[in-house]
């Protein structure tokens, strides 16, 4: 190996790859390019440069007879095979004029269709194991009438032909070359980013790219030096393999080390140890690989031994631990951090470490193995961010062209990668995250997880951590953990001792971290091991699919609706009784260990004492925690009764004491005063300097211009629909929750709910993903601005339905109203602003009084019995304060949606088909008095288009109900007439609810299948209770079915003219509704 090679020209002059693949086999024929651990004895495996090169050549013939048909066809390949037959199918396909496009086989169906049709790909390379996805992928393409030819991939033997002992090597006939030169601007192939921060962007290599990156001193650097780099367990799709196992050993003309080529079997699954087993056989001394295989081995004596005996140990594709790694430099590992992307390629020096000079010395020593140096060949800009940290942007130069160029002032790539300058040492940076990755929370402070989520990482029990906080007042962490530490994350105790497990990690990592970035221990998630935190191809955790797939544990479960649930008491027990002496004393010592051991005086304001926001929040989810323990009911009952606010609003342990003695002992009473402090404080909070509006509400000759946000529901999918069918609507802005698959869940909302899925292909629609609670919408400055200046309606839809949370639980919801707000009345069109609210804000109204009215209601008392009408109500009250400072804006205050009569989709978890099928378990559909005002959604979906049509002055709120109800006896039997031949039985609510108590008593699992109404025992209690007789209700006051007030709606006649031609609801809804169930396998 020490035979100095050839080396291929890197100026141009030659194409790369077939080019440098025909000029090894020239001058390094019988060199090696790849070898492999050999079973047959010590000597390895291996392919030449020439038996490489042949191999090209035959794959072009294969794919490409006779060079037919045209140049430049993009051809994707979806395949797990050996790394040699990979990269030879690579660079035969770039030599017979395809366009290469190796996609990772992770991907799902919406990624692979969104880079088949932006790279124009209409064919594709796989395998039979790949045949579902292939098959499915062409089926979706096909409903666009978009082709897709399927080619399989040749066989091992018959591209190395030389491996075959047993068999003759026909001589190879070289590829008859293209008929005109290559040209710097030619795209060679396609490589795709991990899609970390949503779908995978497919990403152009020109010549002129492959050959910036050849000439990176990564490469370069190892040409002189005599290393055999074990790369191979890297997925040769990857840009990270691309750079060690394809052009690395084409530019320096030496081998690198591969597994053992066994097709027609699959290759090895890589694994930390037969990595070390087949680097040990080769006797390499340099191992290319990821931080996680690192973190494994980092466990092992044995292990770390091997890798100190190495001269390199290169890591990149994410941060390994300051612990691991510093643990590895103190034994003797020599490591070499790699910093690159499939945008601008890896330009970092790896050999430029100087320990000649001492470890003081004002150069980078092999101990600041955590910072980078850059090559001389690109042209960096620093951009501050304001707190110590800068973003890297790569700017455009000779010797240096991004493939991706995107900023706004000049040719360059913004990495969204943030950066810190060594405190003493010039030249020297270090990367504690990305733009994407910075947690802004509630108050506006910016957390950077990675330092904190390293230290977590490097926890033995620990195999993935991911933070979150985003909005909210503290961070939380998501951990996952490894075999052998794994239980069920609904058990409380498992729950809890792996907290105590980690928690030495997480304290250190606090250590570290800024006040406000602290995690508490009862804001651990613990991750489900059959729901593992999703990876990319290089095995770091793919943060933003990670906070999805676990957004509703996030939210709702353990974290900040149920953290007080099992909020430790860190072994302090309870207060002796709740009396306010007993309480103090507890508080004292719960606040002192919450502080780490320093004292709180029980007189003294706690935030003079030390106290911040977190302590506050853990102090209040401790005292929610010993409360919800208690054995005494009315502890237990004041757990609702302690606002978020509760501990700010009593700063001093003695007034603390007082106040949870008083909840306890006072009761219901005291509770409902806290809610309504609790509504009005939120109202107040967020109406605080309101702004004027900058000009009068003004529609542009084109149209109107709506951004529409929660688009993806049930209402919000129809009103998209009816907004891109009108023609009096130029544009239809959608903003929705970013994830990986956010066209698609716009898409799979229109398929099943029956609506026309050819509009999403509509000029008129743009799709935005951001958030309303961010700044800009969380867009790009470039969108915002054009929103700002076009939009003409705002319709804000996109709220939580959950009924179980509290209030504080919609704050971020709130917030994003404020935000629109404050959008609206800084626009150029001075944007009107619709509110889809819901009749739960006026839930709690005085039914003997009649009819809601169509106002906002002053009174916060009439919201409170849920956090959901509680929200709703800040909602409406909020944009009636905005209309008094000049804003046009209306509230739609919804009642209940059903399905519409042409498509009947009526989402199954609703409370009506949940009691319709319960009652054909049971045999009876239960009877009611009063009427039924339900609406159906693409009625709700025309209010919403009258409302943008028109051009009178709105009112400050009209009520969305159906202006003709009918009786609650007429819907059942019309869904009675629609069921079977033979109809059920119709009886009171009174014997139907007893009959669905008796099948509550011994339930099985198989019952709460059938009568899903069990799960809703409790709503459907309350739905029975003659509200009439209870509250002396006058007869001629008409009521909703189940006792509930009805709503004023002649503003909403006279606005919209869509209701007037509303029919009742009637059979034909009933037969809709039913079909769709049917359909949908709810109902057999």
């Amino acid at each position: 190996m020490s035979d100095c090679p050839a080396f291929p020209p890197l100026d141009g002059l030659i194409p790369v790859l077939p080019g440098f693949a025909d000029f090894h086999a020239e001058h390094n024929a019988d060199k090696p390019w790849v070898l492999w651990p050999s079973q047959e004895g010590s000597k390895p495996g291996s392919i030449s440069f020439l038996q490489f090169a042949n191999a090209t050549h035959r794959i072009a013939h294969m794919l490409r007879p006779n060079r037919g048909g045209p140049e430049g066809e993009v051809v994707a390949i979806l395949i797990n095979c050996d790394s040699v037959l990979y990269l030879a199918l690579i660079v035969g396909l770039v030599r017979a004029g395809f366009v290469p496009f190796p996609m990772s086989p992770r991907n799902g169906i919406p990624a692979i269709l969104n880079m088949l049709e932006i790279t124009s790909c209409h064919r594709i390379i796989s395998q039979p194991e790949f045949a579902p996805l292939v098959s499915a992928v062409k089926t979706q393409l096909g409903e666009k009438q978009y082709g897709l030819g399927v080619d399989s991939l040749p066989g091992l033997l018959e591209i190395f032909p030389d491996l075959n002992k047993n068999g003759r090597v026909a001589p190879c006939t070289p590829y008859p070359r293209a008929s005109k030169p290559h040209d710097m601007e030619d795209i060679v192939l396609y490589l795709h980013s991990s899609g970390s921060t949503g779908l995978p962007r497919a990403i152009p290599q020109r010549q002129i790219n492959i050959l910036h990156w050849c000439n990176s001193d990564v490469l370069l650097d190892w040409r002189h030096k005599d290393v055999l780099w074990g790369v191979m367990p890297l997925p040769t799709f990857h840009t990270f393999a691309f750079m060690m196992q394809l052009y690395a050993p084409l530019v320096n003309g030496r081998p690198v080390g591969l597994y053992a080529p066994r097709a027609p079997a699959p290759p090895p699954v890589p694994s930390p140890k037969n990595v070390l087993d087949a680097c040990r056989a080769l006797r390499c001394n340099a191992i290319a690989i990821v931080p996680a295989f690192i973190e494994t081995w980092a466990k092992s004596a044995e292990d770390v031994q091997y890798l100190a005996s190495l001269r390199f140990l290169g890591y990149a594709g994410g941060p390994l631990s300051a612990e691991t790694g510093s643990r590895l430099h103190n034994a003797g590992v020599k490591l070499c951090a790699g910093y690159g992307a499939t945008e601008f390629g890896n330009h970092t020096r790896l050999l430029d470490a100087d320990d000649s000079q001492g470890p003081d010395a004002p150069v980078k020593t092999s101990a600041d193995w955590q910072w980078f140096t850059f090559s001389d060949y690109v042209k960096l800009r620093w951009v501050p961010e304001g707190d110590g940290t800068y973003e890297l942007q790569f700017l455009t130069c000779p010797t240096h062209r991004p493939s991706v160029e995107n900023l706004p002032d000049t040719r360059g790539y913004a990495t969204k990668d943030l950066w810190i300058p060594h405190p003493s040492k010039s030249g020297l940076w270090k990367i504690v995250g990305r733009k994407d990755d910075v947690i802004v929370l509630g108050a506006g402070e910016k957390v950077v997880p990675l330092p904190q989520e390293g230290v977590l990482n490097a926890h033995s029990a620990v195999t993935g951590a991911v933070m979150f906080g985003r909005g909210r007042a503290q961070c939380g962490v998501l951990v996952e953990v490894g075999p052998g530490y794994e239980g069920n994350p609904q058990d409380p105790v498992y729950v809890e001792r792996t907290r105590d497990l980690i928690w030495p990690a997480v304290q250190e990592a606090n250590a570290k971290a800024p006040a406000f970035a602290r995690v508490f221990k009862e804001m651990i998630l613990v991750a489900d091991p059959g729901k593992p935190l999703p990876r990319a191809a290089k095995s770091t955790v793919i943060r933003k699919q990670a906070l999805d797939l676990y957004e509703v544990e996030i939210e709702q479960l353990q974290v900040y609706e149920s953290a007080k649930e099992s909020a430790p008491s860190d072994g302090i027990p309870p207060p002796a009784s709740w009396s306010s002496q007993d309480i103090e004393q507890w508080l004292v010592e719960l606040c002192t260990s919450i502080k780490d051991g320093s004292r709180i005086s029980a007189s003294k304001d706690i935030f003079n004492q030390g106290f911040d926001s977190l302590h506050a929040a853990a102090l209040r989810n401790r005292i929610i925690g010993a409360l919800r323990s208690s054995a005494d009911p009315s502890a237990q009952d004041a757990v609702h009764q302690v606002s978020q606010n509760f501990v700010f609003s009593h700063p001093t342990l003695r007034k603390l004491a007082n106040a949870i003695s008083q909840l306890v002992n006072e009761g219901q009473d005291s509770a409902r005063r806290t809610a309504v402090e609790e509504v009005q404080m939120m109202l107040d909070t967020y109406s605080r300097d309101l702004p004027t509006p900058i000009r009068t509400h003004s529609i542009s000759r084109a149209g109107a211009v709506v951004l529409l946000t929660g688009s993806t529901g049930n209402v919000g999918s129809h009103m998209l629909t009816t907004l891109l069918q009108e023609p009096a609507v130029h544009r239809v802005y959608t903003l929705n929750r970013p994830s990986a698959a956010a066209k698609e869940r716009q898409r799979k909302a229109f398929a099943e709910r029956g609506l026309p899925i050819e509009l999403l292909s509509s000029n008129k629609l743009v799709q935005l993903f951001g958030n309303a609670t961010d700044e800009r919408l969380g867009l790009e400055q470039v969108v915002f601005d054009e929103l700002k200046l076009n939009v003409t309606h705002v319709i804000h839809n996109a709220w939580r339905v959950d009924f179980n949370l509290s209030l504080p639980s919609f704050e971020t919801h709130v917030s994003g109203t404020r935000r629109l707000i404050d959008f609206c009345a800084s626009s150029e069109c001075s944007a009107r602003l619709i509110f889809v609210s819901s009749v739960s804000a006026a839930q709690d109204w005085d039914v003997s009084k009649g009819p809601v009215p169509e106002e906002p209601l002053s009174d916060p008392a009439l919201s409170v019995s849920t956090g959901y009408g509680s929200s709703k109500f800040v909602g409406e009250n909020l944009l009636a304060r905005a209309a008094e400072r000049g804003l046009s804006c209306m509230s739609l205050r919804v009642g209940q949606v059903c399905g519409s009569a042409s498509t009947g989709a009526w989402g199954t978890s609703e409370w009506v088909p949940i009691l319709v099928k319960s009652s054909i378990a049971m045999g009876k559909l239960p009877e009611l008095d009063g009427v039924v005002s339900w609406i159906p959604m693409d009625a709700v979906a025309n209010v919403v288009k009258d409302v943008v049509l028109s051009e009178d002055k709105l009112p400050a709120l009209i009520n969305a109900v159906h202006p003709r109800p009918v009786p609650w006896k007429q819907v059942v039997e019309d869904i009675n007439l629609c069921l079977y031949d033979r109809p059920l039985n119709v009886v009171p609510y009174g014997v139907w609810l007893e009959e669905l108590e008796r099948a509550a008593s011994n339930a099985t699992t198989e019952d709460l299948e059938r009568i899903p109404a069990l799960k809703l025992l409790d709503y459907f209690r309350a739905f029975g209770v003659d509200r009439r007789r209870l509250y002396d209700v006058p007869e001629d006051v008409v009521l909703e079915a189940g006792g509930f007030s009805t709503y004023d709606n002649s503003k909403l006649r006279t606005l919209c003219p869509s209701v007037q031609k509303l029919s009742q609801i009637n059979e034909r809804h009933a037969r809709a509704w039913i079909g769709y169930w049917r359909r949908a396998g709810f109902l057999n």
